[in-house]
């Protein structure tokens, strides 16, 4: 794990202080890299998610059935492993989508998550795909944001780093750290990405200080 500073001022409430690993703003990609290239080789190992999120996916199961193909299974008692617990999640406690042949249980034989498609079909239920995989190649290990760089270390189109490419995190996954961090959370990020490394600190201190001022101010009127 790299070094990791704290920002505060962000939309995630399971942690009052959220560290902020060096890889968020080092890990470089190459041009034309986008998240719209994945190929759903990062849910090869399945994907870890808050009970709640998982008790969601089984409320509609109904759903997710209607979207699998004849080689997924449909039984929904066989789509999670056991609970346990996790600081990172909002609950406390996650669970891991069951793997098959393919990779997660979710996914057809096209290589497409059932789960999202459901979701996008009917919008009326809102968000049915979990944080993680929405989140993805962001994570968060130990209270710490950071990026997976080792799950698909060849997907140079997608989330795969290449040393010494011109793009950061910052610029292919500017709308997952929004969904992650809020917009406040991002902007922050942005502002520490365009500082020297040994000014990070000083400023993200100074602008999570800033943020968190104006919320006070704003709940005081």
């Amino acid at each position: 794990m790299s070094n990791a500073r704290v920002i505060r001022n962000h939309s995630l409430k399971q942690f009052a202080k959220l560290k902020v690993g060096d890889d968020v703003f080092d890990i470089r990609y190459e041009k034309g890299c986008s998240m719209s290239n994945c190929r759903g080789r990062c849910c090869a190992d399945g994907v870890d998610l808050d009970i709640v999120e998982r008790d969601r996916i089984l409320e509609h199961a109904h759903l997710i059935q209607l979207c699998m193909d004849e080689t997924q299974d449909r039984n929904s008692q066989n789509w999670f492993q056991a609970t346990r617990p996790d600081a990172d999640f909002p609950s406390g406690e996650c669970a891991t989508t069951a793997v098959k042949e393919n990779g997660c249980v979710f996914l057809n034989k096209d290589g497409y998550c059932v789960v999202h498609i459901g979701e996008s079909q009917s919008k009326e239920f809102g968000y049915l795909k979990p944080f993680f995989c929405r989140a993805f190649p962001i994570c968060i290990v130990n209270s710490t944001l950071c990026v997976d760089d080792e799950q698909c270390p060849d997907e140079h189109k997608c989330c795969g780093p290449l040393k010494n490419g011109p793009l950061t995190i910052l610029d292919i996954c500017a709308p997952e750290l929004e969904f992650m961090l809020g917009a406040a959370g991002l902007a922050v990020a942005r502002w520490r990405a365009n500082m020297p490394r040994l000014h990070r600190t000083k400023v993200l201190t100074s602008m999570t200080a800033t943020c968190t001022s104006e919320e006070r101010l704003r709940s005081s009127r």
